[in-house]
């Protein structure tokens, strides 16, 4: 990227001031939780959480965090039990101690207090007690769902497997942060928690912008404070492509692919302004397993391959009427490909179902992509001993050949796909159907912003056609047993000048809480409280999430949160707040001239670097710029 040279007379960076457990808790009598409804005679009323509690029996009295506080695992449960890998794609899931470290990390940013984290079959008054051994013959508590009870004895958190007990974790979490101002203070009573659907997932296209890792460390963080399971990485792509005699130039057009090996017959493809290591891959897997979230990586084929194609324009379809970025599956080299590429990437991830991808294809070859789609089914169960998923495509591919019925189906549009015919003919499916579930920064044709009030009000995981609810034929039974979930999507068509670091964030978070509020308790409780009412409480609660710099309002002691003048020669921070600069790569204080003081010195590679990694909005930017010289076009003044 070019960058302006200039003499920079002044810069100012201000931002306005925003404005029954079948374990007893040991050594400490029964706590009786008992699967209930809420009390209308109990003295405390049901607790703010996203996604609302499915049952609350409220009691008398409350609990205070403190410093004598301690997180107890349970020793009989603190390394996991094989239940844990029951409902997860993930290989070696995360366990109860795991999970005791996050909550432990999360309590210290929201609070202050850094609990003591211990394994111990004793536990007082003052402490939250984690174990597992509810009753799995449960059908609700069975895989994710949790008992809560906070009482004169402490708290317990118990569920059937250690990611239950997480998402218990979660809604504590969130009424601490909403306990704020009342000295970290907890109403009394209990709780039976449980999913309606068992996948609820965040799809992001991080192929046509470039996200580092840490950014995606704090998706998941967002996601998953909310109760979110799935994490679904698209990992290539490229712009909208028209045929090839349109797009003359297809072959020098942006592409993406993400994932960067040491095998040089791979190599080639990674980006290199951002790509990722095996190792990459490895601490960050750990990092969202220890999030309660299954990782489901996609790399998607024979469409959507420009990274592919444009180093092997051989292996594109050879007509002016195909588009570039359309691998030829007439060409037997391309399938051998596809089946090495994945040969040297699957063994990166722990998850047992992966996505292929496979949509928007050349629809005369419907058979040909569909007989593609079922090898690639074969080949992963027979070599990888894993399954794997497809975007919905089989109405854009028409044809003879019947998509085996195992491969699970993400539906994100009727004209390639009918969600209703997929569950008659066996499909599982999956509900991202667009527009209603795509975010798209800066599209016309998708939300930029999804309207969380339209989701809120509106959105059910069974509902294909929110604008038709009640139609048969465009909607599921929300009891249909193949339908295993859905979520939304991000994506990022116009590549990554569209939208900042900070804004997609911004996007994104917007819109998390009502998705999971659907996702995980339907519409009784949104029936129950207007979006007005929930939207103030949903903003705090999204402001407070730990584990995330992305919103960050950098602390300030006064209307400015950067003041450089240069006067001094330095690049010291005249705001009072001591985020001083540095000077990299040459840029130098100078004599700016005509009376105007001291300025800095920039030419296309120097820079001033700034100590804040992100500020959330609303900030605003001033400085006095000087050009010298000839500009390039496009030039860059200032970027994060």
């Amino acid at each position: 990227m070019k960058r302006v040279s200039i003499v920079l007379l002044a810069a100012l960076v201000a931002a306005s001031v925003a404005g029954t457990v079948a374990s007893p808790l040991p050594d400490s009598g029964v706590v009786s939780l008992q699967p209930s409804k809420t009390s209308s005679n109990c003295a405390n009323p049901t607790p703010f959480v996203i996604p609302s509690l499915q049952e609350w029996r409220g009691s008398k009295g409350d609990w205070k965090l403190s410093k004598n506080t301690r997180i107890v695992i349970d020793p009989a449960f603190a390394k996991g039990i094989p239940a844990d890998s029951k409902h997860t794609f993930m290989a070696n899931p995360a366990n109860l101690q795991q999970y005791a470290a996050s909550f432990q990390a999360d309590i210290k940013q929201v609070t202050g207090l850094d609990l003591q984290v211990v394994v111990s079959s004793k536990c007082g008054k003052d402490d939250i007690f984690l174990t597992l051994g509810a009753d799995a013959k449960d059908p609700h508590l069975d895989n994710e769902g949790y008992l809560l009870d906070i009482g004169k004895q402490g708290i317990a958190i118990q569920a059937v497997t250690s990611r239950g007990a997480f998402w218990g974790t979660r809604t504590l979490l969130q009424m601490l942060i909403l306990a704020d101002e009342n000295d970290y203070t907890l109403p009394q009573g209990n709780a039976r928690d449980f999913p309606n659907y068992g996948e609820r997932k965040f799809m992001q296209d991080i192929a046509r912008k470039p996200i580092p890792i840490s950014d995606l460390k704090e998706y998941a963080a967002l996601t998953s404070f909310y109760k979110f399971n799935t994490y679904h990485i698209h990992l290539n792509d490229n712009p909208g492509m028209q045929n090839k005699a349109t797009n003359k130039d297809w072959a020098s057009l942006y592409s993406g692919f993400r994932l960067k090996s040491d095998n040089p017959a791979f190599s080639m493809y990674a980006n290199n302004d951002t790509s990722y290591t095996k190792q990459d891959m490895r601490e960050y897997q750990d990092f969202v397993k220890a999030r309660g979230m299954d990782l489901i990586p996609e790399i998607d084929t024979p469409a959507h391959s420009l990274c592919f194609t444009k180093f092997h324009p051989e292996w594109s379809i050879q007509n002016t009427t195909a588009r570039g970025d359309w691998l030829d599956l007439g060409n037997q080299e391309v399938w051998t490909f596809i089946e090495d590429l994945w040969t040297e990437f699957v063994g990166w991830f722990d998850s047992s179902e992966i996505s292929i991808g496979a949509d928007e294809y050349d629809a005369t070859k419907g058979d040909l992509a569909r007989k593609f789609v079922n090898h690639f089914h074969d080949y992963f169960a027979t070599n990888f001993n894993r399954t794997i998923r497809m975007w919905g495509s089989d109405v854009k591919l028409p044809g003879t050949i019947e998509i085996n019925k195992s491969i699970h189906t993400d539906h994100w549009d009727w004209t390639y796909s009918n969600p209703v015919d997929l569950v008659k003919r066996g499909h599982k499916v999956s509900n991202l159907n667009a527009p209603d579930v795509y975010m798209v920064p800066r599209s016309q044709s998708y939300w930029d912003y999804i309207d969380d009030k339209k989701i809120y009000d509106l959105w059910l995981p069974h509902i294909f056609d929110i604008l038709d609810r009640t139609n048969s034929s465009r909607n599921l039974s929300p009891n249909e047993p193949l339908l295993t979930g859905g979520g939304f999507a991000n994506w990022n068509d116009f590549l990554s000048e569209s939208v900042t670091r900070v804004e997609l964030y911004d996007r994104v978070s917007k819109t998390a809480g009502a998705f999971a509020e659907k996702l995980w308790a339907g519409e009784k409780s949104t029936a129950s409280i207007s979006y007005d009412k929930w939207s103030p409480l949903a903003k705090k609660l999204r402001e407070n999430i730990p584990g995330v710099t992305l919103r960050h309002r950098p602390a300030t002691k006064g209307q400015f949160v950067i003041n450089y003048d240069f006067e001094d020669g330095t690049v010291k921070d005249k705001s009072g707040n001591e985020y001083d600069g540095k000077l990299n790569n040459g840029a130098k204080v100078v004599d700016a001239g005509e009376g105007h003081g001291k300025a800095v010195q920039l030419s296309p590679d120097s820079f001033i670097s700034t100590p804040l990694e992100s500020i959330a909005y609303p900030y605003a930017v001033g400085l006095w710029v000087k050009p010298s010289g000839n500009q390039a076009a496009n030039a860059v003044i200032l970027e994060s």
